[in-house]
């Protein structure tokens, strides 16, 4: 009887320490998260264009980590990043992340930027894409402290040929392929959001965000295909005017998808971030906290 009680002991021990940190990005100008929240949030506070405008974010009734989103474009044109960054966060936040989707023009300008970033915050982290775990000898590894992988976005929603623009699992095995080993330590970041992707005469002409299948009624939209459906009349969808004839590719994410994302990761993580809070009402969190 106590041996059992021992090994039952050593399991549920074990099992608790393969379970990981769950927390969310908040991508919204507007901060309506109540106090209350247990869950660490990612804030975006800071939207840089490529021209060096920016649109600034704040909560006041939350702990946060601040997170910087930078137009790629913003270090083709010297765009002055470090002093935007500096006047509008404070040194005293305990980790600051930037999202940017560099490239091989842009990286030299880009880590030099990190670098500096180093010297006035305690901790800084960086968004990483699929690409750029694939191809690291070209993009290079951002000098940072540690970093997301994105694994999601990781297709053309402009290609009308596109499955899931959100996340496509066969579209991500192709990059994880082969995989030998990132220099930073890396967590991971998931979709629990869904959009619809406008197809008109052919081609992509809107995105509408917060789409979902259960939405689409027989009346109104007829399925073609997997997730696609023909619009059968002229209406305002969400918002949107979309017109008899047009095609609706719905992309959304299920939990089952979510736990297969999971399966195909080759490197231990720590904590999954998802992507967004402000689409949380539709997921039961108990099993995001699970996956």
């Amino acid at each position: 009887m106590r041996l059992f009680v021992i090994l039952s002991s050593l399991i549920f021990l074990l099992g608790c320490d393969n379970r990981r940190d769950i927390a969310f990005y908040h991508w919204k100008s507007s901060c309506n998260i109540d106090s209350s929240f247990k869950y660490p949030i990612y804030l975006k506070v800071l939207d840089i264009s490529s021209n060096g405008t920016y649109i600034k974010s704040r909560c006041k009734n939350i702990k946060y980590t601040p997170v910087v989103y930078i137009d790629n474009g913003a270090f083709k044109n010297g765009i002055n990043i470090s002093e935007i960054v500096l006047k509008n966060i404070s040194k005293n936040k305990k980790e600051v992340q930037f999202d940017c989707d560099w490239t091989q023009s842009t990286k030299e300008s880009y880590f030099k930027f990190l670098k500096e970033m180093r010297k006035h915050y305690n901790r800084i982290t960086a968004t990483i894409r699929l690409h750029q775990i694939k191809y690291q000898k070209n993009t290079g590894v951002p000098p940072v402290n540690g970093g997301v992988l994105m694994l999601y976005n990781m297709s053309d929603f402009l290609d009308i040929r596109t499955k899931n623009y959100i996340l496509d699992l066969a579209e991500a095995k192709k990059y994880l392929k082969d995989f030998k080993g990132y220099p930073l330590k890396l967590d991971l970041a998931l979709p629990i959001y869904s959009m619809g992707t406008l197809i008109r005469y052919g081609r992509v002409v809107k995105l509408i965000d917060g789409v979902k299948i259960k939405d689409l009624d027989s009346k109104n939209f007829k399925h073609i295909k997997t997730n696609r459906y023909e619009v059968l009349k002229t209406q305002y969808f969400k918002g949107t005017l979309i017109y008899k004839g047009d095609i609706l590719r719905v992309d959304e994410v299920s939990l089952d998808m979510l736990k297969r994302a999971v399966s195909i990761i080759p490197f231990n993580f720590d904590r999954i971030i998802y992507f967004r809070y402000s689409n949380l009402g539709s997921w039961d969190i108990k099993q995001l906290e699970n996956i």
